[in-house]
């Protein structure tokens, strides 16, 4: 009965090991390689460093993100782990489903935050652009149509045929505007579903991982120095539609206001004033565009000029050398990094 009963727990014991072995298997680990392995906060040179590894210390190995791999830090007790990230040239990937080399996601893995949050970035700025090809789309078809196709008067025309071939033009003209302008209602309408979602989803994992919001500072000096270059451009062409339609309007006889006296016919007299009537249409709209494109840019030009004075100031404070009337004794503060209710607090600890 003894034997019996032992060689059913050995078989239990076989089965349970057997199911057991590939959970053990499949934990992962890195190793530092060297003494002083730095392990950050984010994925950035510039980021601050949470932790140093001594030669052979191994941590959790989470995931990858780029030439970074994600690890987990053990918290003090009662508080939650930290994430980290340490660069894949100073541990190696030690545990058995590593297979000899880095992991790697494959199939269908979820990508990890940083992943997520590009993509939400992205869609943000293509759901911008939609928007704004919509909203331009519909405006310049209902303005081509009041402005080039509209038909006048009868007077306007030397006889009804021609009279009725302008309806006919102008009838046809809002037909493509109708299908124009819901065609750009609908890219609108798109695009600002992708802008509000898309900003969303950034506002949400900006809560769970505040560093997302604030991206290396090279990485936010070409930001800068692209909205400038952006709000120049859109400036000069904004200037440009509003004073050329102005000056164009202004000085060119043929669009001028007409006079009776210069007409040997009604009809053509009638003819200039209803060109007279589109040509103050169109310049309203031109100095309209043009106004709010100047407006903008102007407003992108100061924004970026103003955001990399304030990058470049940071690093000649960053780079400028300590005083030389500083204490040699004097103890430096502390860099601190500690998990407070779900989130990652950052700071200094100054010793008395």
């Amino acid at each position: 009965m003894k034997l019996k009963l032992g060689l059913v727990g050995a078989g239990i014991m076989f089965i349970g090991v057997s199911f057991a072995a590939p959970a053990f298997a499949s934990a992962q680990q890195v190793r530092a390689l060297s003494d002083g392995a730095a392990v950050r906060l984010d994925p950035s040179d510039s980021s601050p460093v949470i932790a140093n590894l001594a030669p052979g210390a191994t941590l959790d190995w989470i995931g990858e993100s780029g030439p970074y791999h994600i690890v987990s830090i053990p918290g003090q007790p009662g508080e939650d782990d930290l994430i980290g990230y340490v660069l894949a040239s100073e541990v190696e990937v030690v545990g058995a489903a590593s297979g000899g080399g880095n992991p790697s996601m494959t199939g269908a893995g979820i990508p990890d935050i940083h992943v997520q949050y590009e993509r939400s970035k992205a869609r943000r700025s293509s759901g911008l652009k939609r928007w704004l090809w919509g909203g331009a789309m519909a405006a310049i078809a209902i303005a081509t149509t009041k402005v080039v196709f509209e038909a006048g008067d009868e007077e306007a025309y030397a006889d009804s045929a021609s009279h009725q071939s302008a309806v006919d033009r102008h009838s046809s003209a809002r037909t493509v505007r109708n299908a124009v302008t819901l065609a750009g209602v609908g890219l609108l309408t798109w695009g600002a579903a992708d802008y509000i979602l898309g900003s969303r989803d950034m506002v949400t994992m900006e809560g769970e991982l505040p560093a997302l919001a604030d991206p290396a500072l090279e990485v936010q000096y070409e930001e800068a120095a692209a909205r400038r270059g952006s709000g120049k451009r859109k400036f000069l062409w904004g200037a440009g539609m509003a004073g050329g339609s102005y000056v164009t309007v202004k000085w060119l006889p043929w669009l001028g206001v007409p006079e009776r006296e210069d007409y040997d016919t009604e009809w053509e007299y009638l003819s200039a004033v209803h060109r007279r009537d589109r040509t103050e249409t169109a310049n309203r709209w031109f100095i309209g565009v043009g106004s709010l494109l100047a407006v903008w840019g102007a407003a992108d030009w100061v924004l970026g000029s103003r955001k990399m004075a304030e990058i470049e100031a940071i690093s000649r404070v960053v780079e400028s050398p300590a005083p030389r009337g500083a204490p040699a004794a004097r103890v430096g503060p502390e860099l601190f990094v500690r998990r407070v209710v779900g989130r990652t607090e950052i700071g200094l600890a100054w010793s008395r």
